[in-house]
């Protein structure tokens, strides 16, 4: 019902966006620059602190350029391929010199002054004892390769998390090329090296542009480190459950900080002054941009849907997109005036503006956008740098009148408030009500409390009691996650229900029957019985059960599903799936 009301919402405002003038202003485009980046590629700063604000970029060719209005100012080869860029300022000086990261690999190289000043290297990762003791053997020739690679495989089985090149090891399948593989890697692994996913920039303790700032990295081994001011040393790193992809941060470092981090497990995780927070927000889809709103937080997924959900977790609503989302970014102003907006490039060229769920204005370009930054470019606050895939390069500038409000009603007061409002009479019930609740608000509160913890713990009991017996969405009952979804194709005499089992857990699950039953004197089911012969984690095993309505008048009633255990008589889970009303049977 929700997602109606914002797609009917999001309807109206496409009618009526022709009538609306654009706020962009085409101020330089350059078809040839011949550099195709992404938006964690771009960076705009005022390297020399004179006010003029030069955009910094970086691309997949090992390039890195620095443009001054519309000439190149500076470019420079990197010693290896990029994957973020960012400035920030490690001390308090006047004037105020930002210093230009770069993230290549599991480096950071530090440029000052447009030259290289010093380079970061990440800690390397441990390995698993059990994984560097196969390997030793295998250098002792303590064992066989073959032997080498059951061990290896089998550990990976149980859930230890495996160094690239035993995963590389595993990947070959021929025998001599495994022989080879490990002669080369005979020597002793004891550690290896990380990669940088993403990379953003937290105050320490001022709120203010050119306040001293410590970066933020995400990295391949699930964790995240926040580097101090001088960006040599590790001030905070937290491990995360899963690869951070976008890193969106809030705060002060000193006093209080929020870090929100979009994982490639389709969950956005929050950290708050060094913690992970128990609230996770599970999406449908994996995330393709995170932009922080306020007290909201824009997630655009790879099913063209924005969902924006409260820093605390919950959903207040979603927009529905016609194509997948290239690109987000944050526009805001605070010089002139004050505003925020959010701005949207979708790959059919579209960059379009949001304020909150309500559509301002759509501009079309030519070309799809591959990178996009907004900010201060030149000395112009309201600035946007599209990068396109063919590698063109285009800056609009934002007009200084531009209307970001949805409405077209005068500003202020509303007319209602000269009417004044009925206000009926204190009658002797509500006194005798009033002085009765003021005398005894201490019981009346108690009564309340007690009643309210009664009826938390019903309902926790009835919960568990639900899952326990199988019957709701994702069961744990001994010891195993599961997750049960079907669906109903057909119009009838003749249906197909379209079940889909997923095992949650880290453990595969062997030999799981699946049940099926229905009403006889309504439907006919062929097989009610399917035997699954192994769940793997994560995987998705879909089941076709045929079913029949015998009703001559199309009658309805709902199917069971059981996944039995061979070791309870409790299911594992079950659903009930409500049949539709069926077409007449046809008759000779």
């Amino acid at each position: 019902m929700a997602a109606t009301a914002a797609a009917t919402n999001l309807s109206g405002h496409e009618e009526g966006e022709v009538l609306k003038k654009s706020p962009w202003l085409d101020a330089w485009h350059d078809p040839v620059a011949g550099m195709c980046c992404f938006s964690s590629f771009m960076c705009l700063a005022d390297l020399h602190a004179e006010g003029d604000h030069r955009l910094i970029m970086v691309d997949l060719k090992k390039r890195m350029r620095i443009y001054k209005g519309t000439t190149i100012q500076w470019q420079q080869q990197l010693l290896d391929v990029p994957c973020a860029v960012q400035c920030f300022y490690h001390e308090v000086a006047s004037p105020p010199i930002p210093t230009l990261a770069v993230a290549s690999g599991h480096q950071v190289f530090i440029y000052r002054y447009m030259r290289p000043y010093l380079k970061f290297t990440l800690p390397p990762i441990d390995v698993d004892h059990a994984e560097a003791g196969i390997w030793e053997e295998l250098g002792k020739e303590s064992i066989d390769v073959r032997a080498a690679f059951e061990k290896l495989n089998a550990a990976r089985e149980s859930g230890t998390v495996l160094s690239n090149i035993s995963i590389d090891f595993l990947a070959l399948e021929d025998a001599e090329q495994q022989a080879e593989f490990s002669k080369n890697m005979r020597s002793n692994l004891t550690h290896q090296q990380t990669s940088i996913t993403c990379m953003e920039v937290l105050k320490q303790n001022m709120d203010e542009p050119t306040a001293v700032s410590m970066l933020v990295l995400g990295t391949e081994n699930r964790m995240v480190y926040i580097l101090d001011s001088t960006a040599l040393n590790i001030a905070t790193k937290v491990e995360l459950d899963a690869v951070p992809t976008f890193i969106s941060v809030l705060g002060l470092y000193d006093v209080e900080y929020r870090i929100t981090v979009a994982c490639r497990d389709g969950n956005i995780y929050t950290i708050k002054n060094g913690q992970v927070l128990s609230s996770v927000i599970e999406l449908e889809t994996q995330p393709v941009g995170l932009v922080r709103y306020d007290k909201n937080i824009y997630v655009g997924c790879m099913d063209n849907v924005i969902h924006c959900f409260h820093f605390k977790g919950k959903k207040n609503h979603s927009i529905y997109l016609p194509c997948p989302i290239s690109c987000m970014s944050l526009l805001q102003i605070t010089k002139s005036r004050a505003a925020k907006a959010l701005v949207v490039a979708l790959n059919n060229g579209e960059v379009r503006l949001y304020n909150g769920k309500h559509l301002i204005t759509t501009s079309k370009t030519n070309e799809i956008v591959t990178g996009m930054k907004l900010g201060t470019f030149g000395r112009e606050e309201g600035s946007m740098v599209l990068s396109f895939k063919s590698g063109a390069l285009m800056v609009k500038i934002l007009q200084r009148n531009a209307n970001f409000e949805v409405s077209n009603a005068t500003p202020g007061p509303p007319p209602e408030q000269d009417i004044p409002l009925d206000v009926p009479k204190k009658t002797k019930l509500y006194v005798e009500q009033t002085s009765r609740e003021r005398e005894q608000a201490i019981d009346m509160h108690r009564t309340f409390q007690r009643d309210l913890c009664k009826l938390r713990l019903s309902t926790a009991r009835a919960y568990v009691n639900l899952l326990g017996a199988g019957h709701g969405p994702m069961s744990s009952a001994g010891g195993a996650q599961v997750r049960l979804n079907a669906q109903v194709i057909g119009m009838g005499p003749q249906f197909k229900i379209v079940v889909r089992v997923q095992n949650a857990g880290v453990h595969a699950l062997y030999d799981v029957p699946l049940m099926c039953t229905a009403n006889p004197n309504l439907y006919r089911i062929p097989k009610p019985c399917y035997y699954l012969p192994i769940l793997v984690p994560q995987q998705v095993y879909i089941v076709e059960i045929p079913i029949s309505c015998t009703n001559e008048i199309g009658g309805t009633d709902c199917a069971r599903l059981f996944l039995c255990s061979r070791t309870s008589n409790m299911p594992i889970i079950s659903a009930v799936v409500n049949m539709p009303i069926s077409e007449m049977p046809l008759t000779d």
